[in-house]
C-alpha cells in the first residue's frame, strides 16, 4: 500500500470507482429461530445460512416487526431478515419499525455477525483508523469525485482493522471486522457518509438531536444512496 499526506493532490488520490456495498451476502437473520444461531461468528457459519443483501426499501422496513412475527410465516422472513439487517435507519431513532428523520442517527446500522470482513465502499485515502470514542474501532476513508467533492465513509465498531491512517484502498478492499466495539449493545457495522465540512481534520458527524432532511443534507448523504449512485462509475 501507498501512504499519502493531507495535502494529497486529486491526481494522487484513488479514484472512487464503482462502489461497491460493504458485504456481499448477509446471514439469513428471519430464518433462525435460537441465540445459539443467530449468535454465531462469521466464521462459524455456512453457505446456507446466507442470503443476498437485501434492498433498503422503507416500505417494507417500517412494516411492524409484530405484524411479521405473530406467526412467522415463510412469507416474511425475507422481510424480517431486511428490517433486522437494516436495524437503525438513517437518521432514524432506535426502533426496529421506525422511519428516516425521527433521530439523530447519521448513518445506517447494519446487523452483521462477529467476524464479518467489512469491504470500503468506494477508491480513495484512509483518514482515520483507530478509536473513535461511541463510534469504538473505526475507519474513515476521504473520496473526492471528479467535480472537486469530497466525501468521507466512515466505518464504526469494528473489532478489528485492516488499514492505517495514510494507506491508499480500493473499492471493495477488505478494511477491518465487524465488531461491537464502543457503544453498541451487539455485533454491527455502523455505516456512515459525511460530506467535506471544509475543516482541516474531518471529524465524523455526530448530531446532538434529530434533524431535518434539509439539514441533513448539508453534512451527510444517506450512505446506501450514495453507494447506488456511484455502483456504475466508469471512473
Amino acid at each position: 500500500m501507498f501512504a499519502f499526506q493531507d495535502n494529497d493532490t486529486d491526481a494522487q488520490v484513488p479514484a472512487l470507482g464503482k462502489a461497491v456495498f460493504p458485504v456481499d451476502r448477509i446471514p439469513n437473520w428471519g430464518a433462525m429461530r435460537s441465540s445459539a444461531e443467530w449468535d454465531r461468528p462469521y466464521e462459524a457459519m455456512t453457505e446456507a445460512d446466507f442470503v443476498p443483501v437485501p434492498s433498503y426499501d422503507l416500505a417494507q422496513l417500517t412494516i411492524p416487526i409484530s405484524s411479521l412475527t405473530n406467526p412467522i410465516i415463510e412469507d416474511n422472513i425475507h422481510l424480517i431478515t431486511a428490517k433486522l439487517f437494516y436495524s437503525t435507519r438513517y437518521f432514524a431513532a432506535y426502533d426496529l419499525d421506525a422511519d428516516e428523520f425521527t433521530g439523530n442517527h447519521a448513518g445506517v446500522d447494519l446487523k452483521l455477525p462477529l467476524g464479518t470482513p467489512v469491504r470500503v465502499i468506494g477508491g480513495g485515502i484512509v483518514r482515520e483508523a483507530g478509536d473513535g470514542g461511541a463510534l469504538g474501532t473505526y475507519v474513515m476513508v476521504e473520496h473526492r469525485l471528479k467535480n472537486g467533492e469530497k466525501f468521507f465513509s466512515i466505518y464504526g465498531h469494528l473489532r478489528s482493522m485492516k488499514v492505517r491512517a495514510g494507506d491508499a484502498v480500493g473499492a471493495g478492499q477488505v478494511i477491518g471486522e465487524v465488531g461491537f466495539t464502543g457503544i453498541s449493545t451487539g455485533p454491527h457495522l455502523h455505516l456512515q457518509v459525511d460530506r467535506d465540512d471544509g475543516s482541516a481534520k474531518h471529524m465524523p458527524f455526530t448530531p446532538l438531536q434529530p434533524l431535518t432532511r434539509n439539514e441533513a443534507a448539508k453534512w451527510s448523504v444517506n450512505p446506501i444512496t450514495f453507494i447506488q449512485e456511484h455502483v456504475s462509475a466508469s471512473w
